[in-house]
């Protein structure tokens, strides 16, 4: 059998203060329990708060008097003025942090005897505020936040929250604790179902709301993803400031945001906390991570493959993107090892996703529970789809038409020429002579001459060849350091086109919307190829050769992929380097973004 045996305040703080060998604390509640329902609609919240008598007598030092009893007096001046510390406690934010203005509409008071109440009795008595808060427009997002405790956070409380939207059938229900906020999404314009509804409506409904919320359906949670690409691996963690503020101690003047002025200290914080610490493996080597992006996020966030924009945070609702890059030194990432080993009272666990190239997709637990070596997440390729090397392109030249002529006869030729001229006819009897001798020596004395009128020969195959240079010059994007990108590049390009090609070919990949960062690329595509006409750059056996291709590329970042396609028209030179063909030269004649799409990646 269990017993419940309710302890009213009073008699705990005696407890306490009581000396002796042993201190019994028992307690059926937390000290300061509260009840709140808030109804949403589309120009308010109006918002109930129920709560114990108790309440007064801890948050607005009511006295009792030598009989340990509340006067009345006391108790209506604690319920006055307890209106504004619930004002100032219950907090309802918007997107950007701001904070609703509200007011208390009616108080509904528990009634006083005249003798008071002992304070042994006070958790026997109740009393409900009714607050509404309006809004200028139908809200997208409202955070929730409880401070009910006094300046030095003795007293624990918990606020039992219930939440209803106008018109719909959503109920929220969750437990705060002071300092914590819950942030809630609202759609206004959402189709109800009715319960005989398919599940491919059910299905259809769910797929609107992630992609309405970008996939991040939970505002207070820790979310990792993993990226695992041939030139590098990723390690992207979105925390909640209300989580961070917990584990380091963030400056900010204002309690409730972070100004853009105080972020790079921020960002100072969590390199250091980062730093020398999750060690990350890359063919068995390990390497330090560079921070490439440390962004602050407000709620209305549309797009998290976008930048942030510069701007002030709040702390009840701000999240911070952190992406650590670790790049391998080797060809490709052929296996890795990350690990997260920083836990928190706040931070106990993280829920990560893992993306592996070619197209997989896993899920990986980190855990303060786990043991160490079951925070490390493993990976080894897959050996056939690893970037090959990028093969050179042998140059076979035809040979030109050549002119074979016996060397008797040119000397029988300059001979009846200098005759003629002369006037010497014994030389045209020699010259005869002679063309008789070059017929008879022809497979002996004869040399042989690039032929004046025969045409040049044409090169053959020119679309293989051009379409390997120019495929392999994009391959060479795949291999990590700029010294093996620029080896792989120099397989398909030679001469001053090396180093410009380079950046060309980077600029093309570039979304500038995502602070610069270099599209992997998918596909190659050509629309149309053919040879142009041979230029004074270009002689032959080198030939020119004019292309429109699309190129489809694709950067990823917190389970968001950002597609783009540009395509291209181009006229280049291809001519042969120490028996190989290499592109030498490039004309850009247009270029075009065709397609731009965000998606979000599922499994």
């Amino acid at each position: 059998m269990t017993f419940f045996i309710r302890v009213s305040c009073a008699q705990i703080l005696t407890l306490l203060c009581c000396t002796g060998t042993s201190t019994v604390a028992l307690a059926g509640h937390p000290i300061s329990v509260t009840e709140t329902q808030v109804f949403v609609t589309r120009t308010a919240a109006r918002v109930r708060i129920k709560l114990f008598a108790e309440d007064l007598f801890l948050f607005q030092g009511l006295e009792p008097d030598e009989q340990d009893v509340i006067s009345a007096a006391e108790l209506s001046r604690g319920l006055e003025q307890h209106k504004q510390f619930l004002l100032d406690k219950f907090t309802l934010r918007d997107a950007k942090g701001d904070a609703f203005k509200g007011s208390v509409t009616d108080v509904q008071r528990f009634e006083i005897p005249e003798e008071g109440i002992p304070v042994d009795d006070l958790m026997l008595f109740t009393a409900t505020y009714e607050l509404e808060y309006p809004f200028a427009e139908p809200p997208e997002f409202l955070t929730l936040q409880q401070d009910i405790s006094d300046e030095n956070f003795i007293f624990p409380s918990e606020m039992k929250l219930t939440l209803h939207q106008a018109g719909t059938e959503m109920t929220y229900t969750e437990s705060l604790k002071p300092g914590a906020a819950e942030t809630l999404r609202f759609d206004w314009d959402q189709q109800e179902l009715s319960d005989d509804s398919s599940d491919e409506d059910w299905e259809a409904w769910f797929e609107k709301q992630r992609e309405a919320t970008l996939g991040i359906t939970s505002y207070s949670s820790v979310y990792s993803f993993i990226y695992i690409e041939p030139a590098e691996v990723r390690h992207e963690v979105l925390i909640p400031l209300a989580s961070l503020r917990t584990i380091m101690p963030m400056e900010h003047k204002d309690p409730a945001f972070i100004e853009v002025g105080e972020q790079d200290g921020v960002r100072a914080l969590i390199r250091d906390w980062l730093s020398g610490v999750n060690p990350t493996t890359i063919n068995g080597v390990a390497v330090e991570p560079e921070f490439t992006r440390i962004d602050f996020y407000g709620l209305d966030l549309k797009d998290f493959a976008r930048q942030a924009e510069q701007r002030r945070v709040s702390l009840a609702n701000g999240r911070v993107g952190v992406i650590m890059t670790y790049r391998t030194v080797d060809d490709s990432v052929r296996e890795a090892g990350v690990t997260w080993n920083k836990f928190h009272s706040s931070l106990r666990k993280v829920q990560s996703v893992v993306f592996s190239y070619p197209d997989r997709m896993q899920r990986f637990e980190f855990s303060r529970f786990n043991e160490p070596v079951d925070n490390v997440f493993r990976w080894t390729a897959d050996e056939t789809v690893l970037p090959q090397p990028v093969a050179a392109v042998s140059a076979d030249v035809p040979p030109l038409p050549q002119l074979v002529v016996p060397v008797a006869s040119i000397c029988a030729i300059v001979l009846a020429l200098a005759c003629a001229i002369f006037g010497k006819t014994w030389g045209f009897k020699i010259a005869a002579a002679l063309c008789v001798l070059g017929v008879v020596t022809w497979p002996f004395a004869r040399i042989e001459v690039a032929h004046p009128f025969a045409p040049l020969p044409e090169v053959a195959d020119t679309d293989r060849i051009f379409k390997q240079l120019h495929t392999g010059a994009y391959r060479a994007l795949d291999f990590g350091t700029e010294d093996r990108i620029y080896e792989a590049l120099n397989q398909s390009v030679d001469g001053p086109l090396l180093e410009s090609l380079y950046l060309q070919l980077r600029e093309s990949l570039q979304i500038r919307e995502q602070g610069g960062a270099v599209a992997r690329v998918r596909a190659v595509e050509y629309d149309d190829g053919q040879q142009a006409a041979v230029s004074p750059h270009a002689q032959w056996p080198g030939f020119r050769y004019r292309s429109c291709w699309t190129v489809s590329g694709t950067v990823e970042h917190w389970g968001h992929v950002h597609e783009r396609q540009n395509q291209f028209a181009a006229l280049f030179s291809v001519e042969p380097r120490d028996g190989q063909w290499k592109i030498t030269e490039m004309q850009i004649e247009d270029q075009k973004s065709i397609a731009t799409k965000t998606r979000l990646r599922k499994f």
